[in-house]
C-alpha cells in the first residue's frame, strides 16, 4: 500500500474513533494527570488537515480530585471547559501534553485548554490579569476586560476578541516565531496605503495585538442585501494595491494545488462519494494545471468575505494577513468565489448571495481568465466539504457537504463549457 493511502486510510480511522466514545478515556487520564475528574463530555469541532491529522475539541465538566486523605486541593483559576485530542505530529510535547500510543495507529495527544502545546501565548491571550495591560496598557482594570474567543485552530492560531469598557482589541495567537513576520506584514501593508489593522504594540510571546479595523463585515452586507452598494471592482482594487514588496515574501501554495489531498478531507465528510470526490479532484486538478493563471503578482493567500470589512462601498479592512506572498491574482479572486458560493448552505439568510455571485464572477472575469477563475474556485468549494461535518442543521453535517460538492461540481462544469466555447472558436 503507498504511503499516501496508508495515511488517508489513519486519518480517516482517527475521525471515527474521534467520533466515537473513545475519547472518554483518553479525556480522563489527561485531566486525572492535571489533578481533575472528568464529570461529563461534549464532542465539538473537528478539525482535519489531510496529510497532517485530525485534531477533536471537547466541551467538559469537572470536578477537583480528592487526595488519597480525602482532602481537596485548591481550586486554580480557571477551571478545565475544553480539552483537545490530536493525532498531529508534536515534535516536543511539553509536560502538559499526555501522549497515547497505539499499536499500528499514529499516536494521539491530549491537552487541557489553553495548554496547546504549538500556540504559546493561548493562556496569557485568555488570562484578563496578564492581557489587560497587554492590550491596553496597565491604566486599564483587568476586573472590567472580557475575553472572547473567536477563532481557535488547534496547533496553528487563534483569535482572541478583549474588551475593557469601550476598548476593544483583538490578539491573533500563534505558533513560535511567527509573530515578528505577521507583524512586519501588517507595517508593511499600511505604509502602502493598504487598510491592514494597526497593531497596538509589539509581539509578547507570539501574541499579536491589533486595533479593530473600520467597516462592516462583507458576510453580513452578503446576507443584508447580496453586498448591492458594492462595487466587485473594488476588491480587485484592495489586491491590485498590495505593495510589490510582497514578492519578496515567501510562496505560499494556493489551495487548489493540493485539491487531491483536501479531497481526502470530502471523502472523510461523505464516505459514500467517495469514488464521485476522487474523479472530481482529479478533474479540477487537470484544469488548474491546463489553464492560464496570469502573472505573478502580490496576493493575500486567503481572500474570502470572512476578511474584509467595507465602508461606503470599499474595502476599509484587510484582514488576516498571514498568508501574503507571491502568487496569482486568480488564486484569490476563486477563494473568494468558492466561498461566498457556500453560504446559502450555512444559513438561509444568504439568500442574495447566488445573485451576488454571478455579479463578482462576471467583473473578475474582466480581470482574470474565466476557465482558470471557475477551476480554482471549484477547488476552494472542494476544500471547504471537511468543514461541513459539524454544526450543520442536520446533525451530520451530510446536507451541507452534499451541497458544497455540488456547488463545486457546477463551478467545473462552468469552466469545461467556457474551455469548450473557446476550442470551437479558435477552431
Amino acid at each position: 500500500m503507498r504511503a499516501r493511502e496508508a495515511r488517508v486510510i489513519r486519518e480517516q480511522e482517527t475521525i471515527v474513533l474521534l467520533e466515537s466514545d473513545a475519547p472518554s478515556e483518553l479525556l480522563r487520564s489527561a485531566l486525572a494527570t492535571a489533578g481533575w475528574e472528568l464529570v461529563s463530555w461534549q464532542p465539538g469541532p473537528l478539525h482535519h488537515r489531510p496529510g497532517a491529522g485530525v485534531t477533536g475539541i471537547f466541551s467538559l465538566e469537572v470536578r477537583r480530585s480528592s487526595d488519597r486523605d480525602g482532602r481537596k486541593e485548591p481550586v486554580p483559576v480557571p477551571v478545565p471547559t475544553h480539552a483537545c485530542i490530536t493525532s498531529c505530529s508534536i515534535a516536543h510535547p511539553a509536560t502538559r501534553v499526555e501522549v497515547f500510543h497505539r499499536r499500528g495507529a499514529d499516536p494521539l495527544s491530549v491537552w487541557v485548554h489553553p495548554a496547546d502545546p504549538l500556540l504559546p501565548g493561548l493562556p496569557l491571550a485568555l488570562d484578563p490579569l496578564r492581557v489587560t495591560p497587554f492590550a491596553f496598557g496597565s491604566e486599564h482594570d483587568p476586573s472590567e476586560t472580557m475575553i472572547e474567543t473567536r477563532s481557535y485552530r488547534p496547533l496553528r492560531r487563534a483569535v482572541v476578541l478583549v474588551r475593557n469598557g469601550d476598548d476593544r482589541r483583538y490578539l491573533k495567537v500563534l505558533r513560535r516565531h511567527e509573530s515578528g513576520p505577521l507583524a512586519e506584514r501588517h507595517r508593511m501593508l499600511r505604509a502602502a496605503g493598504v487598510p491592514a489593522p494597526a497593531l497596538t504594540r509589539e509581539p509578547v510571546q507570539d501574541v499579536v495585538a491589533m486595533h479593530p479595523a473600520p467597516g462592516t463585515p462583507l458576510a453580513e452586507l452578503l446576507m443584508r442585501d447580496g453586498a448591492s452598494d458594492v462595487d466587485p471592482s473594488a476588491l480587485v482594487r484592495v489586491l491590485t494595491s498590495l505593495p510589490p514588496a510582497i514578492l519578496g515574501l515567501p510562496a505560499r501554495q494556493p489551495w487548489s494545488a493540493r485539491v487531491r489531498d483536501y479531497a481526502e478531507g470530502a471523502v472523510a465528510a461523505l464516505p459514500a462519494e467517495a469514488l464521485r470526490i476522487r474523479r472530481l479532484a482529479a478533474a479540477i486538478d487537470d484544469l488548474v494545471r491546463s489553464s492560464d493563471a496570469g502573472p505573478l503578482v502580490p496576493t493575500h493567500g486567503d481572500f474570502y468575505e470572512g476578511n474584509l470589512l467595507i465602508t461606503d462601498g470599499a474595502v476599509s479592512g484587510l484582514l488576516d494577513v498571514d498568508m501574503l506572498g507571491p502568487g496569482h491574482l486568480v488564486d484569490d479572486l476563486a477563494c473568494f468565489l468558492g466561498h461566498i458560493a457556500v453560504l446559502p448552505g450555512l444559513h438561509a439568510g444568504y439568500a442574495y448571495v447566488p445573485s451576488a455571485l454571478l455579479q463578482f464572477l462576471r467583473a473578475f472575469d474582466r480581470h482574470v481568465d474565466p476557465v482558470a477563475l471557475r477551476s480554482r474556485a471549484a477547488a476552494v468549494s472542494l476544500t471547504l466539504i471537511a468543514g461541513a461535518r459539524r454544526g450543520a442543521a442536520d446533525t451530520d453535517g451530510a446536507g451541507e457537504a452534499l451541497s458544497r460538492l455540488e456547488i463545486a461540481e457546477q463551478f467545473l462544469a462552468e469552466a469545461w463549457t467556457l474551455g469548450s466555447q473557446r476550442e470551437r472558436r479558435s477552431g
